[in-house]
């Protein structure tokens, strides 16, 4: 995963959104690890070393950017 591309998002829509502390990996984390993460440059620090920790999926273009699974942003309007 790219440096920028985290900056990026986290920048638009904030390091929380980014980290999917209800995954498998956040959960596997020590507590120690977990208490690091209280910032834009720890979380970033840890999604470079545990990219699963992404909340995802991750859609970027169009002017939008969204994360995570919402259904009514993907509901197809006519």
């Amino acid at each position: 995963m790219p440096r920028d591309a985290l900056q990026r998002w986290a920048n638009q829509l904030g390091w929380e959104a980014m980290v999917n502390k209800k995954g498998t990996t956040w959960r596997k984390l020590s507590l120690a690890q977990k208490e690091v993460v209280v910032d834009a440059v720890a979380a970033i620090a840890l999604m470079l070393r545990e990219s699963s920790v992404i909340k995802r999926p991750v859609v970027e273009g169009a002017g939008m950017l969204t994360v995570g699974f919402a259904p009514e942003q993907w509901t197809m309007k006519a």
